[in-house]
């Protein structure tokens, strides 16, 4: 089949053939084949590919309430309802903490008379916890130990009252002593946290389906004591009314299966060239559709597949064969999905969306909607000095600020600015000023000795003047990963701010250089995390500097990361290899609770093999890559069809706390002490979105350097799970897709592009667990898991560019047909230059121009060179005989001499390079005989031909 090519057509392109489409039609997705679309890719040479225009979209977004979770649940159908309170009766409430409680006949939503809670916003004393809120101010409605059982729901209205507030929040909590106890021990179960609009009556719902309720002692409304910003009042009020007990069908909350009804899909898109799956579970319908939400066609009619795994029974929607861009829903029965893109940069969206969080996250800005220019007061001290430490982004739904944190998240932003400076110029550029707001605060924090400011708490607005009651000071430190990241982000801002602000670039090199310097003095006996932090920042100093010093310490920190790899198979149920230890002395598996840093051990040796690819030691670091990404895949098939990568193994002599142990013995068995466990072992913090993310980049990084195609689908995955490919059908973040839930966002209010902590488990078992409550962790918005979706952006957004080129005067267009999906471009290259270029969905392609052909692997984003006028390709292929013995053969098609090269991991060689000289439409076969130098472990063998090794190809000996 011929595809046709999709060039969106977007206000202010600059492209001409763009223009050209322009005129022909108007709307997002137009389609053109033929000669159109020759001669508007002709029209691109001399100039950039077609590419978004240079406008830029006002910040903070807006964001669409209608298709907000909420919403839905605001106009669910009541099936039964019970009068808990309408406010006209005194006896049942009570008031405790700071602040009072009355009964006002002001104003009542039904009624004569409401519950009104009248707060300071601060007292004049701190809170018990340095930096957290100054207390509480509870109205209380008791309740005679009553079984709630028969209802899921309460509802209840509220009408606040705090002039200059820009965002006002409450909080509800409610109390069961029965068998089992609400609160939990965690102080998390039972508590529900929602945003109120100023001076009118709002209506709030809270399902609780998932909380034990057979014997209710009280119901808490609770306004925590965050302060005010300048200007605003220092006293809040609440009147509260109307009070129910509701019955409603519930939202499905805990499980792997699909919510009842519901299609999971995934609400942000689907790549062209990835696998389209959605997932159902008992739905009546036998086949589904596909059609096209803009002409309501019918494309395609499939029956639907039932499939079976470890996480149970399911019904599969794939639709892989949509290959057409456009904007389609599916069909099954009466029940439709909304709309949803198929296109070659369904994620460029979320990065909008994602830079807006970080705005809207700015400290010491004036934020329309969310706050003015804000912590004036916030300090830090050392020594003698002090300094004032607003600035950078507020970390989480609190205010707080952290180093490690920002300086991630400027290091995506920077990274995948660098990648986008051709493709993408006006998110480039915006990429980068989001990333000198970071980079800003990582300056200002530093005290030039080593020390900085590595956090600070803070939960509540300050009054902007020094020696009252709400001064709070940052932590101060002199840490080696405290140092590293802020070198690693100063590095690559020096070589990117080089020409553009030569001035702040030499400020940020030297920066690094100190903060390189600071780290490594405090350097000893490494481990995985601190090495592969070491590794990164040199690196980028190297690349900043080309000065070789930098190279030799990612050198030796490489060493530290290969000893801490499991290299070797481990004779479990499962055999698995290719993950990370803590430590060289491998005693305890690298995992992480609810953020993670997986991704820094590949990050650094892919850079590593990129940076240095004749160095003695490539093949270990890409051997490395390898296996880690192979275990990635392997352990993934444990959560089919889903795919979520799981979190890590677990050895069950790590901790003999009853709680760890309990965790662990829910997972996958895969011997007497060791498990694997799809979600974290985790306590109090709960959510994966962090950890997820970060073996989501390992994931895409290993992609991106092993040139996969499988791998790069598998991250699709892990990007599609977040935006409503889950159990849940939820998309997490907000204001990208449908029926994104409330996030703990109690200070800053509601932003589009917000990711929460994640979805969490339930006490100790390993299922997934998103109940239709907002409370911290597992809810609460953090720039942690938004700086793995940058960092993951870099290798997963955007459609592959090739380009090459054949003899000029050509008048037959370059075909390139995809391996899996049949799929077909044409491109017809410049008569005068013989050169082309095609931007291509991820797929594994054949450009073939008359008998001339050359195999391309295109990754998202990926920029891939192909030169039809010397035709050279190769084939590689294994053979195992019985007694092991490996060969190991190429197969070339081409003219002329040229040197193969083997480059290999646990193999033993009896050859070394080998040429192959043919004339024009000739063969060779080259063999290499070889054998394992350990029966344990896998090997992996890369033939580089004539020393490129952009043109390698990957053999990989696993089991």
């Amino acid at each position: 089949m011929t595809a046709r090519i999709s060039f969106p057509l977007v206000a202010g392109t600059r492209c001409r053939a763009s223009r050209l489409f322009s005129r022909m039609g108007s709307g997002r997705g137009h389609d053109f084949t033929g000669p159109v679309l020759f001669a508007a890719v002709m029209l691109c040479f001399g100039e950039n590919l077609c590419r978004p225009g240079e406008e830029l979209p006002a910040m903070p977004l807006p964001i669409n309430e209608a298709d907000s979770a909420n919403h839905r649940w605001l106009n669910k159908p009541v099936l039964e309802a019970r009068l808990l309170d309408d406010m006209e009766a005194t006896n049942h409430w009570s008031h405790v903490g700071e602040g009072e409680m009355s009964f006002t006949t002001e104003r009542a939503k039904d009624g004569k008379q409401s519950v009104r809670l009248r707060s300071p916003t601060r007292t004049d004393k701190p809170g018990k916890v340095a930096g957290r809120p100054f207390g509480e101010a509870v109205v209380r409605r008791d309740v005679a130990g009553e079984d709630w059982g028969r209802f899921n729901r309460l509802s209840f209205w509220v009408h606040p009252h705090l002039p200059g507030f820009q965002v006002i929040s409450l909080l509800i909590k409610l109390h069961n002593e029965g068998a089992e106890k609400v609160p939990d021990d965690y102080g998390r179960e039972g508590l529900n946290y929602f945003l109120v609009k100023p001076d009118e009556w709002n209506h709030v719902v809270w399902e609780i389906p998932h909380l034990a309720r057979d014997r209710v002692t009280a119901v808490d409304f609770i306004y925590r004591l965050q302060g005010n910003e300048p200007g605003a009042t220092p006293v809040a009020q609440f009147d509260l009314d109307l009070l129910e007990l509701q019955r409603v069908e519930p939202d499905y909350f805990e499980g792997w299966d699909v919510a009842p009804g519901k299609i999971s899909y995934s609400h942000g898109g689907y790549a062209s060239g990835a696998t389209k799956t959605a997932l159902a579970g008992r739905l009546p319908a036998k086949t589904f559709k596909v059609v096209d939400a803009k002409t309501r066609k019918t494309v395609l009619t499939k029956e639907i597949k039932t499939v079976k795994s470890a996480l149970g029974e399911f019904q599969a929607l794939d639709f892989s064969e949509i290959l057409q861009p456009g904007l389609y829903f599916l069909q099954a029965g009466e029940l439709k999905t909304p709309p949803f893109e198929i296109g070659e940069n369904v994620w460029r969206d979320s990065i909008w969306k994602t830079l807006n969080f970080f705005y809207c996250q700015r400290c010491g800005a004036k934020i329309a909607g969310i706050h003015g220019v804000c912590h004036r007061d916030w300090q830090a001290t050392h020594g003698e000095r002090t300094i004032f430490i607003n600035g950078g982004w507020h970390d989480a739904g609190d205010l707080s600020q952290g180093l490690v944190n920002t300086a991630e998240g400027a290091y995506a932003m920077f990274s995948l600015a660098e990648r986008l400076r051709d493709e993408d110029p006006a998110l480039s550029k915006r990429l980068i000023e989001e990333a000198r707001w970071g980079l800003a605060w990582i300056l200002k924090t530093r005290f030039g000795d080593g020390y900085r400011v590595t956090w600070g708490t803070m939960d509540y607005w300050t009054d902007g003047k020094l020696g009252t009651v709400d001064d709070t000071f940052g932590e101060v430190r002199d840490g080696a990963f405290d140092n590293f990241p802020a070198s690693t982000t100063e590095a690559i801002a020096a070589r990117l701010l080089k020409v553009s602000d030569a001035r702040l670039a030499e400020k940020s090199l030297q920066a690094a250089r100190d903060d390189w310097r600071f780290a490594f003095a405090k350097v000893k006996n490494p481990g995985v995390e601190l090495a592969s932090a070491g590794a990164l920042s040199s690196l980028e100093l190297f690349k900043a500097t080309e000065e070789m010093a930098y190279a030799s310490k990612a050198f030796e920190m490489a060493q530290v990361i290969l000893q801490s790899q499991q290299r070797e198979w481990l004779d479990w149920s499962t055999p698995l290899t290719g993950f990370f230890y803590t430590h060289p002395d491998r005693r305890r598996i690298l995992h992480y609770l609810h953020l993670g840093h997986d991704q820094a051990p590949i990050e650094a040796l892919a850079a590593l093999c990129a940076a240095f690819p004749e160095h003695a030691d490539w093949m270990k670091w890409y051997s490395a890559v390898v296996l880690h990404s192979e275990y990635l895949k392997a352990v993934a098939r444990f959560t089919e069809p889903y795919g979520m990568l799981p979190a890590s193994i677990y050895d069950l002599e790590e901790s003999n706390e009853a709680r760890f142990r309990g965790q662990v013995l829910n997972g996958v068995k895969l011997d007497q002490t060791h498990y694997l466990r799809l979600f974290p072992v985790w306590f109090d913090f709960r959510g994966n979105s962090g950890t997820l993310l970060s073996q989501t980049k390992a994931l895409s990084t290993a992609a991106r350097l092993r040139g996969s195609v499988e791998l790069a689908d598998l991250v699709q995955k892990q990007l599609q799970w977040h935006v409503g490919r889950n159990p849940f059908c939820q998309s997490l973040m907000v204001g990208e897709g449908h029926d994104y839930a409330p996030q703990y966002t109690a200070m800053s209010g509601d932003m589009a592009g917000s990711l929460p902590v994640g979805i969490q488990t339930r006490g100790d078992r390993d299922l997934p667990y998103w109940p239709a409550a907002n409370c911290y962790n597992y809810k609460e918005v953090w720039v942690h898991p938004a700086s793995r979706w940058l960092a993951v952006m870099r290798d997963a957004a955007g459609p592959a560019t090739v380009s090459g080129q054949v003899e000029p005067k050509s008048v037959m267009a370059v075909e390139f047909d995809e391996a899996r999906t049949h799929q077909r471009f044409m491109v017809k290259p410049n008569q005068k230059t013989g050169l082309f270029a095609i931007r291509l969905p991820e797929g594994r392609y054949t450009a073939r121009l008359a008998d001339q052909e050359k195999v391309v692997a295109a990754l998202p984003g990926g920029q891939y060179h192909v030169d039809l006028q010397k035709p050279f390709d190769f084939a590689a292929a294994v053979e195992t005989a019985p007694d092991g013995a490996i060969t190991i053969s190429v197969k070339a098609q081409l003219e002329g001499p040229h040197r193969f090269a083997l480059r290999t991991y646990n193999l033993r060689v009896r050859e070394s390079d080998q040429t192959a000289e043919l004339k024009f439409g000739g063969s060779k076969t080259l063999k290499w005989h070889a054998k394992k130098n350990s029966a344990k472990e896998p090997w992996v063998a890369v033939i580089v031909p004539d020393g490129n090794l952009a043109e390698r190809k990957e053999i990989v000996g696993m089991r």
